[in-house]
């Protein structure tokens, strides 16, 4: 029986783009896996949310967007989709419960198009 043979080293590249990647990608999977849920309850029909549903999903998909953002513009720049989530995430939501279901489902969509973006 002859020995196994090793498989050459392979080199390794510590450049910062690298580093980079490494860390867009870790920061796509610690992204709690609830976004999904929230992302869910909102987007399925119907969505009868009431309004302290709303309120909390609407900041969860906030800091959502938030832990988003950083990788999607170093990824793939100023994207129409990364300028909306800017907005979406700075706007106060409407005091009106129909504006206000508005609101989170847009700031749903967009959050769905970042996580879109980054697993391309």
């Amino acid at each position: 029986m002859s020995a196994p043979t090793l498989a050459a080293p392979r080199a390794f590249d510590a450049g910062t783009g690298t580093m980079q990647r490494v860390l867009d990608s870790l920061r796509l999977s610690l992204v709690d896996e609830s976004v999904y849920e929230d992302l869910e309850d909102v987007l399925s029909p119907p969505a009868n949310l009431d309004e302290t549903q709303m309120a909390d999903l609407t900041a969860r998909l906030r800091l959502a967007l938030a832990d988003l953002l950083p990788a999607v513009r170093r990824t793939h720049g100023q994207q129409p989709t990364f300028a909306r989530a800017i907005e979406l995430r700075d706007a106060q939501p409407p005091e009106d419960s129909h504006h206000a279901l508005v609101h989170l489902r847009r700031l749903a969509l967009t959050t769905l198009g970042l996580l879109d973006l980054l697993a391309a």
